[in-house]
């Protein structure tokens, strides 16, 4: 897999809309448009990629390139 300007997200932490922790970024499937994210007790969820960005479902820890 090739480096893009998407994969400096993956093991960043990121604050989701109605959780109470953080969540790490493990995988982002730009193909099927879905960023995963991996809570506690190995739960993972896919938010869609990079709507839940822009809308503000999922909040990153690092300011995006530009």
């Amino acid at each position: 897999m090739a480096w893009s300007n998407e994969t400096y997200l993956i093991g960043e932490k990121v604050k989701i809309e109605g959780e109470k922790g953080f969540g790490v970024i493990t995988r982002i499937d730009v193909v099927r448009g879905l960023v995963y994210v991996l809570f506690k007790r190995m739960r993972e969820e896919a938010y869609p990629y990079p709507e839940a960005f822009e809308k503000g479902t999922l909040k990153a820890e690092v300011s995006p390139k530009k």
